[in-house]
């Protein structure tokens, strides 16, 4: 028998399937977890208990489905959307936006059973909704109660002339005899002065004069002057095909026998988007085009806008590098595009497979003559949109749960990832992921929420090669979205959260409390709750969304359990003026099977019996955790025993958050695991860096 310390230095890995549980050789064994529950990983190493959950409100009706569509115009600027049965509602810094002392909502197409479906892109004040089984629709805000939705008609911002130019002849006349006689015909269009499109052309004019290769043949063509236009191009038919001749600020135009440039041609007007089966599946906003693909009748086609001219869909015979571009993505089987974005170029997820699509080069933009589209792997993309953190790309593969990295590798010339849920992929199995959103700051965690409700964080951090699974529950809710948003400081994410509340089925929107506070007053660790902050109570009201729930309160920095709302009212059993009321919330985590590989001449411990009497532990800003060897006293004996913190400070003081090495002696028993639980039951923060258990071993 030998007395032993081992050293757990981070939890960098997060939990581990348990099918890595004897895979001691494994680089990450000895920076993962069995369990971690309710704790994100920290980028640098260390485990915490997560924050609570802000109750936000209640969806418009609990009984339809509900989506939730982020909104950032700016740092500033952000806000929710929620996207119900024929409905939009707005939520901003954790309020709903009212209008005139009501709620504000706008109508929109799509009934709750589309919601989930929808896929969006943002740029500025607008965002384009697209769904196989509507018109794509365009979103816009002018201020937090004054939106607009309307079906995009998908022409030029400017209309074309409303009809044929004047043409006016001097110089030869069709009444002058002896001389050949020939028809011209003229169409203008109009440049817009604010965004440089240009209109469809006007009607054909038609005139016949003589000759105008004799001296002083002219003709002028003429029409009328329009508001907004900043330059009229003119063209002219050349062998049945119109080519350009010259432009003018004028409302006048002299044609001196000019010769038509027929590689520069007028806009043949298009909506490749118009009718039942024509809607786009996916939509993005790539190289200043907004690019769709995926249509009911085409699945493997994409198209893009015009340059900068996002709702021109229109082209030129002979092509301009500007025209909008139209191509398929062939491939062995017809799979669907189901996600699109730029990434050097454009990244093209379907149902098979990933593509790569460029002008030729990574320098080349893609134009109607430059396409070059390459295969990067045959994994094959789920629905969800993808992710970007940093210059990688995460997204879900389309069958078991799989997420999968996606970054470019220079010595390979092509596109190369990892599969991020192999490590815990208990997590996933027989599951899919339904949405995801990444918060990169403060702790560039990813939340992803699964079709049985449950939700996980990966904290993802590439540079450092970290990655590292945790798993979450709420108070018995079932989590159907998330997207975040930025707030300060902080990207905050917003949970769509089914609960059964007083015996009925209700659909809250939460929201992350922040984790950075100063004094242990403002910690925030109740799930579902709210923070009264006022004069010194004992009873607290308003708490009707959470009628007939058994909650946890922290009271001026005191842990108060076991109240009972009842008629919305909550009775504490002392005054306090800052109270966080909520659902209770257990934060655990549980260490691997001890690794010490050879020590001693004993071998390896794995597998031999041995005790852990003692743990040491180095945490940050902790107060109120109990450890042990097994998992809650109902398992034996050997029960979970609490850190007695207090020490100097007075009776009715909240007790000081703990930073260093704190020593606990546990009621160890002999097992092969010698595995350490750590919990939190408490509305209290809990940040572990390090473990360092004290075993006994024997043969």
């Amino acid at each position: 028998m030998a007395d032993l310390r081992a050293y757990q230095p981070s939890f960098t890995a997060g939990v581990l399937s348990p099918a890595l549980w004897a895979r001691t050789d494994m680089e990450k064994y000895v920076t993962g977890l069995k369990v971690g529950q309710n704790i994100f990983i920290h980028p640098h190493g260390g485990a915490s208990n997560r924050a609570g959950t802000e109750f936000i409100g209640k969806v418009k009706n609990s009984a339809d489905a509900v989506r939730l569509i982020p909104f950032q115009f700016s740092a500033d600027q952000t806000c929710v959307l929620e996207l119900g049965e024929h409905y939009m509602r707005i939520w901003r810094d954790g309020a709903i936006i009212t209008s005139d002392g009501s709620i504000y909502e706008i109508a929109t197409p799509y009934a709750s059973g589309d919601v989930g479906d929808i896929s969006f892109a943002q740029e500025a004040d607008v965002i384009y909704l697209c769904h196989t089984s509507h018109p794509v629709h365009k979103l816009s805000r002018y201020a937090d109660d004054n939106w607009t939705i309307e079906a995009v008609e998908f022409q030029p911002s400017i209309e074309a002339p409303a009809s044929a130019p004047t043409v006016k002849v001097t110089g030869n006349t069709a009444g002058h005899s002896g001389y050949s006689r020939t028809e011209y015909y003229y169409k203008i269009s109009y440049i817009d002065e604010d965004t440089s499109e240009e209109s469809l052309p006007s009607a054909a004019s038609a005139v016949v004069v003589n000759d105008l290769g004799l001296a002083g043949g002219i003709n002028t063509i003429s029409w009328t002057a329009k508001e907004g236009v900043a330059r009229y191009i003119i063209y002219k038919e050349d062998n049945g095909v119109y080519g350009y001749i010259g432009g003018t600020e004028g409302t006048t135009f002299d044609d001196e026998n000019i010769t038509a440039d027929l590689s520069d041609t007028p806009q043949t007007g298009r909506n490749p988007f118009d009718g039942d089966g024509n809607y786009p599946r996916c939509v993005s906003f790539i190289e200043q085009r907004l690019t769709f693909a995926s249509t009911l009748n085409d699945p493997q086609a994409i198209w893009m806008s015009q340059s900068a001219n996002y709702e021109n869909f229109n082209y030129s015979s002979p092509a301009k590098d500007s025209d909008a571009v139209t191509f398929r993505v062939k491939s062995r089987q017809v799979n669907e595009i189901r996600s699109l974005l730029p990434m050097r170029g454009m990244m093209a997820l379907s149902s098979s497979a990933e593509w790569i699509i460029t002008g030729g080069s990574e320098a080349d933009a893609i134009t109607p003559s430059a396409i070059a589209i390459a295969n990067q792997g045959y994994r094959g993309s789920s629905k969800v949109q993808p992710i970007n953190v940093g210059n990688v790309v995460l997204f879900a593969q389309a069958r078991g749960g799989v997420v999968r990295d996606f970054l470019y590798e220079f010595a390979s010339d092509s596109y190369t990832g990892n599969d991020l849920t192999i490590l815990a992929r208990h997590f996933f199995e027989g599951k899919e992921i339904v949405s995801w959103a990444f918060c990169q700051a403060p702790y560039s965690i990813i939340w992803v929420v699964l079709d049985d409700g449950s939700l996980m964080s990966l904290t993802y951090l590439k540079e450092h090669k970290v990655w590292g699974w945790t798993s979450h529950d709420c108070g018995g809710g079932y989590f159907e979205d998330v997207v975040a948003v930025s707030e300060g400081k902080e990207d905050v994410p917003y949970f769509l959260i089914k609960r059964t509340i007083n015996g009925s089925e209700v659909r809250y929107i939460e929201r992350l409390h922040t984790r950075s506070f100063d004094d242990i007053e403002d910690a925030f660790f109740v799930d579902c709750g709210l923070t009264y902050d006022g004069s010194e109570v004992d009873t607290i009201s308003g708490f009707d969304w959470l009628e007939g729930e058994t909650v946890s309160a922290l009271a001026d920095g005191n842990v108060v359990r076991n109240l009972v709302v009842t008629g919305g009212v909550i009775t504490l059993p002392f005054s306090a003026s800052k109270v966080h009321v909520g659902l209770p919330m257990t934060s655990a985590m549980q260490t691997l099977d001890i690794d010490l590989g050879t020590v001693q001449g004993l071998g390896t411990v794995q597998g031999r019996m041995k005790s852990v009497p003692s743990v040491t532990m180095r945490v940050e800003k902790t107060r109120g955790i109990w450890v042990g060897a097994k998992r809650d006293a109902e398992e034996g004996d050997a029960a979970l025993v609490e850190y007695k913190q207090r020490s100097t400070e007075n009776w009715g003081e909240p007790i000081a958050l703990k930073t260093g090495d704190i020593a606990i002696d546990i009621d160890g028993d002999w097992n092969p695991g010698g595995n350490i639980w750590v919990k939190q039951f408490d509305p209290l923060p809990m940040t572990i860096l390090s473990i360092m258990p004290d075993i006994q071993s024997g043969r």
